[in-house]
């Protein structure tokens, strides 16, 4: 159990350095071309006991008063369907938006870039390399152009950690070890999934998936017999379910926590 309680530690200190950030680093740039307002429609909602204007209760009559103003009445531009169940989609074009993020791969753009700069709240850090990865697409990365930052980032956390995983008898990868462990998930930044193959992380990724476990194990660990993805997941200190069971239709997840 203190080899376990351990090998705890050393992963919560990976997970405090950069794993936990999942994305908070967002809004940090003051570069406003990497912000959007997103073009979204949200259905009206009525009170129990109240009307909507233009709307008619039994017994009344409404006549619609026009404008005074002397200018036509606006409407949006965003264009929307209603699904079955009451969703409303917006129906815009790709162009109509600004891509601010993308998350494919677990914690690619957090741990995978710039990753000795943590969450960027010490004096003198710079995240804003994370805008522009944020704000590329997977082509970018299947060209490499984001291989030597991932590289520094491995880096970083090998060798952070190695002497702390030696010292629990466990076998730490090298930075090329690692890279051709974990960089098949996260180059590019996308979800991979082969039918023909069981469904779990990193193929397909389902909701129980402890990917963040999974994910560090990729690279820190050499992979083997001995040492499989699964064995930080496995580990019995982590809990083994959510506190509240996932749904069993969509969306799924359980509603929130409210205070």
């Amino acid at each position: 159990m203190t080899k376990y309680a351990s090998i705890h530690a050393a992963l919560g200190a990976a997970l405090l350095f950069s794993f936990a950030a999942c994305g908070d680093d967002k809004g940090t740039s003051t570069d406003t071309d990497s912000t959007a307002t997103m073009a979204t429609t949200e259905p009206g909602t009525t009170e129990p006991g109240t009307t909507e204007p233009g709307t008619t209760e039994p017994g009344t009559t409404t006549t619609a008063e026009p404008p005074t103003t002397g200018e036509p009445p606006t409407t949006s531009t965003t264009d929307t369907t209603t699904g079955d169940n009451g969703f409303v989609f917006p129906t815009d074009p790709f162009d109509a938006y600004t891509q601010i993020d993308r998350h494919g791969a677990v914690e690619a753009g957090t741990a995978g870039i710039a990753a000795a700069q943590g969450l960027g709240f010490n004096m003198g850090s710079d995240i804003s390399i994370r805008d522009e990865y944020n704000a590329s697409n997977p082509g970018e990365d299947a060209d490499g152009k984001w291989l030597p930052e991932i590289t520094n980032s491995v880096t970083f956390f090998l060798d952070a950690f190695t002497d702390d995983l030696e010292a629990l008898q466990l076998k730490p990868a090298t930075v090329d070890i690692a890279l051709a462990q974990a960089g098949p998930v996260i180059v590019p930044d996308t979800i991979k999934y082969d039918p023909s193959m069981p469904t779990a992380y990193p193929n397909g990724r389902k909701l129980t998936d402890p990917v963040v476990d999974i994910t560090l194990a990729a690279v820190l660990l050499e992979l083997g017999p001995a040492q499989p993805l699964s064995l930080f997941a496995d580990l019995p200190l982590n809990p083994p379910a959510n506190d509240v069971p996932f749904g069993a239709e969509f969306p799924f997840l359980a509603p929130p926590h409210l205070p």
